[in-house]
Parts: C-alpha cells; structure tokens; sequence
C-alpha cells in the first residue's frame, strides 16, 4: 500500500488559536498512521513550520511543500484544523486552490460566506429557511441605543460578525448594557451582528459527505449552565450539558436533519460541517443560527461526540474525511 502524506494544518489568527492546536493535535494523532504519513503544521500570522520534536522547519510558501534532510514533503492532502482566520475564512482555502492541493474543508467561496453571519443568514434565508431579525454595523457606524431598540427588541445577542466560539459576544437584557456589548464585539472584529433572541432548545446538527452520499451524524442538544453557551461553556464540560443523541421527538429530529442535508447541498460545502439552530417548542419553529465549517475535533468536541454516537471513532471519523477529500481529486 502506497501511504498518502497529509498536512494537518493548526492554530491561525483568532481566539480560537488555543482550540485549534488541540484538534490538530488529536486529528494527527488519530490519522491512521498505516495509511498516511503525517505532518502537523503549524500556522500563526507568517509562521507556518513543521517541528519535528528538535527544531522549527518553516514551510515553503511558494507551494505549500516541507523541505527535510531525507527530501523535499510534498502533500496529498491538507486537513484543515484551523478555526477562524485564515482557515475557515476563506484565505487559506483560496490558497490551496491556487496550488491545486486537496483539502478537507468547504472551498473558498463558501467559505467566505458562512464565516460572515450576516451574508450566510440572508443566503440560507433565501432558501426557506427560518433566521432571527437582526442588524449588521460596521465600524463607523453610528449606533444609537434608541434606533437598534426600535428594529429589534430585548432581550438580544451582539456578537462579532465573523469569528467563532462565541468569543466577543454578549447577551443584552436591559438598554444600558447595549453599548458596552457593541464595544466588546468590535473589539474582535470590524463587523457585528445584533440579532433577537429567540428562547427555545439548542440543537446542533454535524453534517459530512462519504463515499458520495450526505451522511448526518446523531443531534446534539447544548444545555449551557451559564447565561448562553459561551467561550467558557463550550470548553469547560463542568458548564454545559451536551446530549447526544438529543432527546427529542424523531419527527423533529429529522425535520432539523432535512433543513441540515438542505443547507449543505445549497451552500455546496465540503468535509464536515456542523449547523446551529435554536427549536421554539412555543411556536414550533426551527430558527437557523450558523453554520461552523471547521468545527472543533478534540475529543471534548462535539462533532466527535456525535460520531461516537453513530459507532465511528475519530480515526475512522478523520479517514472519511481524508478520502473523501482524495476521492474528488482523483
């Protein structure tokens, strides 16, 4: 057998930094190491190296391809690990597009497009699908308390446009608190969305193509023990209850199954996703919230949870998403 050489690639420029390295640890842990050579790469602003346990070996930029004592590494395949920019923003995809180069995530258009909540609501929205009311601001705009309270009412979410985790985002319940909460969101970016909340359950849904077919994985429902489910409860297991498979009614589930299987052919992504909802049991309605492109794979994660639950092992979960990749290339 002929092992294939893949570049998992970590960290980027975001808060997320943190959580990135770890997927890409465990994701070039659990590659199976019968079939691939692997290579963790590491990638913040202009560093991009490989360590090879003794010293920092930068990568050749001109075509993505690592020079060592035994030849020059030139990959099959990337398996995109970052979250955030650059890697699920679009840049780095573009990049690899440019050299030719196989990689595990959605492509550069699309990912563009769902890393900006706004523009990936509206576009999904357009397809029948259900979004809460929301504002888009860009820096320099004028914001006034008054206006934004007119259009939306409270209690609300002011998060940065572009980015992941829930880092810089905040949930309003009183007036006072708008501005303060508009100054914390463009801290971590230059756009921001202001949406209604909207009470309800939140259901997670991870989505993957293999051998051809859309494969989804068992629902996942968050019952944060903070105020939402934030930075601080999606990474500490002690603050939020996650349910896989969520327990809810099998007509809902495939409802939210349907709407995911929609939302991936629509935005034509690539590799494993994981759509957001917020279920109003009120009003029975299923609100769409995001669509995470590169979702997290440690083994606290919960796209690793939901393989798992359907009897595939991180292993087994990263080398589907590898030939899966190799197979389009073919």
């Amino acid at each position: 057998m002929i092992k294939r050489t893949i570049a998992v690639i970590a960290g980027g420029d975001s808060g997320e930094y943190d959580i990135s390295i770890k997927s890409g640890t465990v994701v070039a842990e659990m590659l199976d190491n019968t079939k691939y050579d692997v290579y963790l790469i590491h990638i913040r602003g202009s560093e991009w190296f490989y360590n090879n346990g003794e010293e920092k070996i930068a990568i050749d930029k001109n075509d993505f391809s690592l020079l060592l004592p035994k030849g020059r590494i030139r990959f099959d395949c990337v398996f995109c690990a970052i979250h955030g920019t650059p890697g699920e923003n679009g840049r780095l995809p573009a990049y690899f597009e440019m050299l030719g180069l196989a990689f595990t995530s959605s492509g550069s258009l699309i990912s563009a497009l769902t890393f900006n909540k706004n523009y990936c609501n509206r576009v999904v929205a357009s397809y029948g699908v259900l979004t809460a009311r929301s504002m888009h601001l860009f820096a320099g705009d004028r914001a006034e308390v008054a206006d934004i309270l007119q259009q939306l009412r409270l209690p609300i979410f002011v998060k940065p446009n572009a980015g992941g985790s829930s880092v810089g985002m905040s949930k309003v319940k009183h007036a006072g608190e708008l501005m303060p909460a508009i100054d914390k969101a463009f801290a971590e970016d230059t756009e921001i969305l202001i949406e209604e909340y909207v009470q309800g359950r939140e259901i997670t849904c991870g989505v993957l193509r293999h051998n051809g077919k859309l494969v989804v994985l068992p629902l996942c429902e968050v019952i944060s023990k903070n105020e939402f489910f934030d930075y601080e409860a999606k990474y500490n297991p002690a603050l939020a209850n996650e349910l896989v498979p969520a327990p809810i009614p099998e007509a809902l589930a495939e409802r939210i199954a349907g709407t995911s299987r929609l939302v991936y052919q629509k935005l034509n992504c690539k590799g494993v996703v994981r759509a957001d909802y917020i279920y109003s049991e009120k009003t029975d309605k299923l609100y769409f919230i995001e669509i995470n492109t590169v979702p997290g794979l440690t083994r606290e994660s919960i796209v690793p949870k939901m393989a798992a639950a359907a009897g595939i092992s991180l292993t087994g979960l990263f080398s589907m998403l590898v030939e899966e990749t190799l197979k389009g290339e073919r």
